[in-house]
Order: structure tokens, then C-alpha cells, then sequence
């Protein structure tokens, strides 16, 4: 049952996008050597902090300058402060630049920007790590929700990818492409969120199939991280309604910086992924082992054999909302 499906989706693939017969070439990603992108640029969107800031982190100790693309300014500067002292060691220079991903124009002149400070330096990193949580369920989300979650999470990320990849490509240096999606991007969705993040996922698919292996393309897939997600609603465009930061929102961010991953875990994922080829970047936490797969699994069991979309539990977000609820009964 589960060849006959791979070949299918090869078959597929084939119509939409001509890919070699050989299906194990088809599938080859880009691996390059770590060192080989060292003297370049990471560009990194919400870079100032979370798994941005540490992904950065990672970038310096590879000898590559980072780009701190977010939207919180003061977050910038303070990324920027904390990231002095080891870029001077490396010899490698940091550059921020506030930039709403979700905003085309602002999107090309991040890259124009780039360009101007790194005259000389290839591209070597894309990460598109900028994320937003919140939308809430699909039939109470309002129409500038939809917009705001899909515009960050989605349109964000094809706007860097159309910014920067076709400049990688010219550049013709070795270089990696990191979308960060989540594990509800591989298992069945729930709300405006967890649509956000498949798609993220399907894009990602997508693109490397396009580019057939002339630059790497990983989807990070994390589990609970030690991040600023839960609040991102503080930082909404008025465009999209303006800041908004609900009371319920609090206790659930307390329990994602008490029983998250923390990010650094997620960059190390991420950097063995891109020296290992690896495309889809299953980031667990260490006290919820095997999780994403299982989720993965029982997604695609219940496509392939049951047809209904099971969605198993997961016991490190049961703590997270189990505290939450403690709090709120304070």
C-alpha cells in the first residue's frame, strides 16, 4: 500500500515539475558541507530572538555573518548587543533590520539591503523562521485573523524565498533554505494556526521540487519550544487589527518557557540536518521522545487506511495546558 502511494506522488510530481527517472535522484537534497557556507550570509527572519537568535548563534560559530531580520526593534538591538562579542571573534559582522515579512516591499528591500552591507558574500543561509501563533478555531477566526496568521506564516515565507532564492541561484555558492513550520504541519490541523503550518510545510515540498537540488531546502517541524509564540499578538500590523495580548495567553506562555525545548536545541537540529540532507527537520524535545513521528504516522495511517484525520495527544502540551488552567484558578 505505502509503495504504491510513493509512487503515485513520484508519478504526480512528474506532470507538474520534470524530474529525473532515477526517483532516488528526484529525492536527493542538497547537503552542503558546513564549511562551505562559512563566509557567507545567514539571513534570518525573526532573528532576534527564540530559535531565530539562536540559529544566528549558530551562524557565527560557522563564520557566517547573520542578518537579524524581525519585526520587534528593540529586540534587535539587544540580539545585536548580546551577538558583539563573538561575531568580533569570528571575524564576521551582524546587521539588523526591522522588516514585517508579511509586507512584500519590505520583504525586497531587506534584500536589497543585504545586498548593499554584503556586496561581496553570497547568500549561504535563508531561514525563514519569522512566526506568529494565535487565529484561533476556523469558525470563529475573523477575516483580518485569517489574513494576519497565513500573512506571516505563509505569504512570510514565499516572500523571502522569491527576495533571496533567485539571487542564490545566480550567486551560485553553495547555500541552504530553513522554513520554520511546526509538528502540527505534519499531523492532522487544527484551527487557522495549524492550516498556517502545513502550508508552510506543502511550500517547502514544493520548492524543492523546484529547484531539483541547487540549494538544500529543510522544513524545521518542532515541537513545544521555549519561545515568545503564544504572545505574538503583541506585534500585529495595524493593517491586521493592531497589537493584542488576551490575559489567556499568559499562563500558556509560562508554560511553554517551563516545559519548551529550548531554542538552541532547534538550531542543532537544524545545522545536522542541513550537513545530513535531512529535508523534513523533526526537532523533539527530550521528555517527549518520538512524538512528531507518531503523529506523522497516525496522520498518514489514517489517510492510507482509515480515511480520518486522528490526531493523537501529546503529553508535554498537556502539561503546558494543565498548568495554564492551575494558573487561571489562582
Amino acid at each position: 500500500m505505502r509503495v504504491r502511494s510513493r509512487r503515485l506522488v513520484a508519478i504526480c510530481c512528474r506532470e507538474a515539475w520534470p524530474v529525473p527517472d532515477n526517483d532516488d535522484d528526484a529525492r536527493r537534497n542538497a547537503h552542503p558541507d558546513l564549511a562551505a557556507l562559512a563566509g557567507g550570509v545567514a539571513v534570518i527572519t525573526g532573528g532576534a530572538s527564540g530559535i531565530g537568535l539562536a540559529l544566528a548563534e549558530r551562524a557565527i560559530a560557522g563564520a557566517m555573518n547573520p542578518v537579524l531580520a524581525d519585526i520587534e526593534a528593540g529586540a534587535i538591538a539587544a540580539a545585536e548587543a548580546q551577538l558583539a562579542g563573538a561575531a568580533s571573534a569570528a571575524g564576521v559582522e551582524v546587521l539588523g533590520h526591522r522588516v514585517d515579512v508579511s509586507d512584500e516591499a519590505a520583504v525586497f528591500g531587506l534584500a536589497d539591503a543585504v545586498g548593499k552591507r554584503f556586496p561581496n558574500k553570497p547568500v549561504s543561509m535563508l531561514c525563514c523562521n519569522a512566526g506568529v501563533g494565535g487565529g484561533g478555531a476556523i469558525l470563529r477566526a475573523s477575516d483580518i485573523d485569517w489574513d494576519f496568521v497565513l500573512g506571516v506564516n505563509v505569504k512570510g515565507v514565499a516572500n523571502c524565498v522569491r527576495a533571496f532564492v533567485p539571487r542564490m541561484l545566480e550567486e551560485g555558492a553553495p547555500g541552504a533554505i530553513v522554513a520554520t513550520s511546526s509538528q502540527d504541519g505534519l499531523c492532522a490541523a487544527q484551527g487557522v494556526y495549524g492550516v498556517s503550518k502545513h502550508a508552510c510545510v506543502a511550500l517547502c515540498e514544493a520548492l524543492y521540487q523546484e529547484l531539483g537540488g541547487r540549494l538544500s531546502v529543510h522544513v524545521l517541524c518542532p515541537n513545544v519550544v521555549a519561545t515568545n509564540i503564544v504572545t505574538s499578538e503583541r506585534n500585529r500590523p495595524e493593517r491586521f487589527g493592531g497589537p493584542r495580548v488576551t490575559e489567556a495567553a499568559n499562563p500558556i506562555a509560562e508554560g511553554f518557557k517551563k516545559y519548551g525545548m529550548p531554542p538552541s536545541r532547534c538550531a542543532d537540529f537544524v545545522f545536522g540536518a542541513i550537513e545530513s540532507g535531512t529535508f523534513y527537520v523533526m526537532a523533539e524535545a527530550e521528555d517527549d521522545p518520538g512524538h512528531i513521528y507518531r503523529q506523522a504516522e497516525t496522520r498518514m495511517k489514517g489517510i492510507l487506511e482509515d480515511g480520518l484525520p486522528y490526531r493523537p495527544g501529546s503529553p508535554l502540551i498537556a502539561k503546558v495546558y494543565n498548568m495554564a488552567r492551575a494558573r487561571r484558578s489562582e
